[in-house]
């Protein structure tokens, strides 16, 4: 089902018709590089479509603990602008499908929420899959023909950090384990957004 969702998200970014009152752009955030489609819904109003991507593995020690492990990011976003007064400054309001993910593997001896673990512990965390977004920022609109930017500050909202646990040692499949995985990631339930980026309207 997921695929699907983004795979819709894709299509409608490479496939909508140029016309009046559109722009397309290339972004760079805190959710990853993107592509997206802006439409002007009224006067003072933009709505955009886009996707974001970005895949990074990663391996690193500290003290004792090997830690090794991959960071997904992938999602699509509904977005609404409302331009303040016409101008540049926008309010945004909007849905993102949220496939972010965080896989990782400590070996070790290491603390989880205070309790000690020592052995193996593979732990993978999800998010909502569909979360709210706002925030405001600054850029062009669509019926203001040619070359744009546009940055955007913001926050979304995508719940507490789901966790699964399996491994070996203490650790091994422990509901103790993922609970504490669970409540060390608990502050984790609102993602910061930056972005900026730039686009043309036709």
């Amino acid at each position: 089902m997921k695929k699907q969702i983004l795979l819709a998200a894709i299509m409608a970014v490479v496939s909508v018709p140029v016309f009046a009152d559109t722009g397309v752009e290339a972004q760079l955030s805190t959710l990853g590089y993107g592509v997206g489609v802006g439409f002007q819904a009224t006067d003072s109003v933009v709505a955009r479509i886009g996707i974001n991507q970005f895949n990074k593995t990663y391996t690193t020690t500290s003290g004792s603990v090997n830690y090794s492990g991959n960071l997904k990011l992938s999602s699509a976003d509904l977005l609404a602008d409302w331009h303040l007064f016409g101008g540049v400054t926008h309010l945004t309001a909007g849905l993102v499908y949220n496939n972010n993910k965080v896989d990782l593997t400590s070996t070790g001896a290491y603390t989880i929420n205070g309790t000690p673990y020592t052995g193996t512990l593979n732990s993978s965390v999800t998010f909502n899959r569909v979360a709210p977004y706002l925030g405001f920022g600054w850029g062009g609109q669509m019926k203001n023909k040619g070359l744009f930017f546009n940055s955007d500050i913001g926050v979304l909202f995508q719940g507490t950090p789901k966790t699964s646990v399996s491994g070996s040692g203490n650790a091994t499949a422990d509901a103790t384990a993922q609970a504490d995985l669970q409540n060390s990631l608990k502050n984790f339930k609102y993602y910061p957004v930056i972005s900026v980026g730039i686009g043309y309207a036709f």
